[in-house]
């Protein structure tokens, strides 16, 4: 494409192959479209203002073959003459090459590879020693000398002659290129509109593709500022999980005018920071357009500006520490943020004194919180998790941590503070009990009881939070029963409808064809068809004015058909194999009951007889003062 924007430019054979797949794939494309308008409007939409395609594609395919992508021969007449007698040359070499080939072979001149190829020529590689007894042009010898190589003296003209035809067939090839050239470079406009609407579609499948690996979903967009984030997944970090067959916990988020900053607290590697990034990276793939890895009930908003302060950015050539980079970017906030913004902020007021780092950034979060914008926070101050709880459209959220294993559980809990779980961290990472015990001898009482109510109050909400859980399963599963009754009921509703309009038209054929042929009988030994024809008539007047008379007069239905009655299942009929079995297994089980001296009864017979001998199926029974033979199948019991 930018070789046609060159006034002079000439496409190579391989970019006008290129321009042939843009086209082509343009075409499939366009055509799809059409062919599917009504069940894909959009896509229809998006391609019916391409134009021009067929023109294009009649340029091109005039000189090129797209099977072989290659110049055709007959692209022109030159061309053609060219290429045949290319053609004949080169058999005529291989023919002289063949006899020579065979002529040192019998004179045991060549090595063991025979021959070779080199600037387009077939060459007989020799034995050194051998090279002046095989006429023709040496064209080099091997590393080690051992071998000479030589074009055959029957072969050097006409090599020649088809050097000088390969010459002329590229100059002819450039010229047909420099015109088919010349000829899209009018067509420029539309090649541009081609390209556009690929890179377009391109770029959509990709993010159809790429959402397939972690089970993106497009969730609804909410003009007012109100996210709902459900079973919220950082997609790399599942694509990562999956890898080492790992579950990824998902998080529920929610922000909104009534809760714009959500600040989350708890235990180090307890998951707040990935939590963090996870809401970072899937509003930025909501704003570029990607498929988000969430539930589909999810719903998300837009915003003009995301910052963001992640990690230790200190700077050895600016002479910034992890503070003075913090207080830098928190100046840029103060400046920038609006009600338009969302704020990703991670360990918000660490780096310096935690009294006087926290007194300024309780400040800081204060000015934040008044310029109305929205933010996601991790944080350990505890004055920051107190001033949250004081505000109206702050939120406090923890991370969960299993006190009993004391190990972080990787899940978000909103509506209330987390510990930091410091000595519980401390012990699961293997550092000594009486470290610990020293260490919270240092800590006030006061420290110690609020850290450990903020553990109790946690492990209480994680009790109610299962609850609730499974509640609310229990709600939607009893509303997706629901409303797979009220779908069934309504298609039930639908069925009846058409059963009743049926059997009503039906009953309607049934009594007007009674009423005529009741006519047809009464008339039946007339002679003429008059009075026939006159009842019929009168019976065609009473009905018609019963139609007019009629609010909702039966009419005639053509496309009615007969409904579906109900499924109802049919026995089916046992082949002769099931009988034979059922009868083996009915014998087995008679054989089985018969006992030698015990009373049995015959089938067809009154009383009852006395089993005297059993062979096999065959019977042996005393009937009154008679013995008779039977078998196992007259036998009842």
């Amino acid at each position: 494409m930018n070789i046609l924007r060159i006034e002079n430019g000439v496409l190579i054979l391989s970019e006008l192959v290129k321009v042939y797949s843009l086209c082509q794939g343009t075409k499939l494309l366009i055509d799809f479209a059409r062919n599917q308008k009504e069940n894909y409007p959009v896509i229809y939409k998006a391609c019916e203002h391409i134009t021009g395609i067929k023109d294009v594609l009649k340029i091109i395919t005039e000189v090129l073959d797209t099977k072989k992508l290659d110049i055709k021969d007959d692209a022109t007449p030159r061309l053609l003459a060219i290429r045949r007698k290319m053609k004949a040359n080169k058999s005529e070499i291989n023919k002289n090459f063949e006899k020579a080939l065979r002529r040192c072979k019998q004179d045991e001149l060549l090595g063991d590879s025979e021959e070779s190829y080199l600037e387009n020529r077939r060459l007989l590689a020799v034995l050194s020693q051998y090279k002046k007894r095989v006429p023709g042009k040496i064209y080099g010898v091997s590393a080690k000398g051992t071998y000479t190589y030589i074009e055959p003296q029957e072969s050097v003209f006409l090599n020649k002659e088809q050097e000088q035809l390969r010459m002329d067939e590229s100059n002819e090839i450039f010229m047909i290129l420099e015109q088919v050239t010349l000829n899209l470079r009018s067509e420029k406009n539309h090649l541009k509109a081609f390209q556009r609407l690929l890179i377009r579609f391109d770029l959509l499948s990709a993010k159809v593709l790429f959402a397939k690996t972690y089970n993106g979903i497009r969730p609804s967009l909410n003009k007012a500022k109100r996210m709902h984030w459900n079973n919220a997944i950082h997609p790399l970090l599942y694509l990562q999980n999956q890898t080492q067959n790992v579950d990824t916990i998902g998080q529920e988020m929610e922000l909104n005018e009534e809760g714009r900053f959500l600040v989350i607290s708890g235990p180090n590697a307890g998951g707040k920071s990935i939590t963090l990034k996870t809401a970072g990276l899937l509003q930025m793939m909501f704003q570029c357009g990607l498929f988000l890895s969430m539930d589909e009930n999810s719903s998300c908003t837009w915003f003009n500006q995301i910052f963001s302060d992640i990690g230790d950015n200190q700077s050895i050539e600016n002479q910034l520490s992890t503070y003075s980079y913090r207080l830098n970017r928190m100046n840029f906030f103060l400046e920038n943020a609006n009600a338009e913004t969302l704020l990703l902020l991670d360990e918000f007021g660490s780096g310096s004194d935690p009294e006087l780092g926290g007194a300024i950034a309780e400040v800081f979060y204060m000015e934040l919180y008044e310029k109305q914008c929205y933010a996601v926070i991790t944080t350990h101050y505890t004055n920051i998790k107190i001033l949250t709880s004081s505000l109206d459209a702050a939120t406090n959220a923890c991370m969960l941590f299993d006190t009993k294993k004391l190990e972080p559980l990787f899940q978000l809990s909103i509506g209330q503070p987390g510990s930091s779980f410091t000595f519980e961290v401390a012990q699961h990472n293997g550092i000594p009990v009486e470290l610990i015990e020293k260490a919270k001898a240092k800590v006030s009482e006061n420290k110690l009881q609020v850290d450990a109510l903020t553990v109790s109050l946690q492990k209480e909400k994680s009790k109610f939070k299962k609850i609730n859980s499974e509640q609310y399963r229990s709600q939607n599963k009893a509303k997706k029963a629901l409303r797979e009754y009220g779908a069934k009921l309504e298609k039930l509703q639908s069925k009846s409808d058409r059963i009743n309009l049926y059997i009503e038209q039906q009953n309607k054929f049934v009594t007007i064809g009674k009423k005529f042929y009741e006519i047809l009988g009464k008339f039946k030994r007339h002679k003429t068809n008059k009075a026939t024809m006159e009842a019929l008539k009168k019976l065609a007047s009473i009905e018609k004015s019963k139609i007019l008379d009629a609010d909702k007069p039966v009419v005639l239905a053509k496309n009615l058909k007969s409904p579906e009655l109900p499924y109802q299942s049919k026995k089916k009929a046992p082949s002769a194999k099931e009988i034979a079995e059922v009868k083996k297994k009915e014998d087995e089980r008679l054989k089985k009951a018969l006992q030698v001296g015990e009373k049995i009864k015959l089938k067809n017979q009154k009383s009852l007889g006395i089993l005297l001998e059993v062979n096999g199926k065959k019977l042996t029974v005393q009937l009154g003062n008679f013995i008779i033979k039977t078998t196992v199948s007259e036998v009842e019991i």
